[in-house]
């Protein structure tokens, strides 16, 4: 669903692909934002268009020294 939402898709367009509900399309687009700490689509497209000042996302704890 992500690379649906990255593509800028609606959730019309998503629901229809996927076979389920643009409600649930937006529930799940809903989740996906807040786990990635985005506040909207089109901070997800630029995320994954690489043209954000975000710093990337480390994984594990941060090492200082």
């Amino acid at each position: 669903m992500l690379a649906e939402l990255t593509a800028g898709r609606t959730n019309r367009e998503i629901a229809e692909r996927l076979y389920i509900t643009p409600r649930t399309v937006g529930t799940h687009i809903e989740h996906i934002l807040a786990k990635l700490g985005l506040p909207n689509r089109a901070a997800a497209r630029a995320a994954a268009w690489g043209i954000t000042d975000r710093p990337p996302h480390r994984s594990g704890p941060a090492r200082f020294g």
